[in-house]
């Protein structure tokens, strides 16, 4: 197996306005081929601010390809693996992540990371219980990775972490089932007896 060379960069903290996309992070594990990640995507509505925040990746990789650690590696044509992926509409979709879990050193046990987050319209934490859903906004402070294993095994991760989020919609529904024209109470007032069978 090829050796990987990483290369640790300067943390930073994504733009205003980021829209989360399946969010798995401390109450939700992403488990992907024996991986446990936390994980969220960030889309942004404003284009103005999507294309910087691109061109901010995109500069970011390709000076970490001049650095000494990468000194006459091939590397992947694109910037394919740069921290973020081209949706089917356009949309540029940029992807965070970080392990769930780690080796406590005393111990050998393995133990759940949790990614410290903050709700900044209440100022408070947010309890690892919170499922945050998709259209939460938020920022993510986060550290750029960039790793070479081959010729065509390359790119830039970025890893969560902390999170601020700057507008909150918790994952599992709402009760507020106005757009049926229909009041939580007008349920509670069925009698089980009422419905047929």
């Amino acid at each position: 197996m090829a050796k990987v060379i990483s290369k640790t960069l300067a943390s930073s903290v994504s733009p205003r306005g980021g829209k989360a996309m399946w969010c798995k992070i401390n109450s939700r594990i992403d488990e992907y081929e024996g991986k446990r990640k936390y994980t969220v995507n960030i889309v942004f509505d404003d284009k103005n601010t999507e294309a910087k925040f691109k061109k901010w990746c995109d500069d970011t990789f390709a000076s970490a390809k001049e650095l000494p650690e990468f000194a006459d590696k091939k590397w992947r044509a694109g910037n394919d693996r740069c921290g973020y992926d081209e949706l089917d509409d356009g949309t540029i979709s940029f992807k965070f992540q970080t392990t769930a879990f780690y080796t406590d050193k005393n111990t050998g046990e393995e133990v759940q990371r949790f990614i410290p987050m903050v709700n900044t319209q209440t100022k408070r934490k947010i309890p690892h219980d919170v499922q945050i859903s998709n259209g939460s906004e938020m920022r993510i402070a986060f550290t750029p990775s960039v790793y070479w294993m081959t010729k065509e095994s390359n790119g830039m991760n970025l890893y969560i972490d902390k999170v601020a989020v700057d507008k909150l919609i918790e994952y599992g529904g709402s009760d507020d089932f106005s757009e049926f024209g229909v009041e939580l109470d007008d349920f509670a007032a069925v009698d089980e007896e009422d419905i047929p069978v």
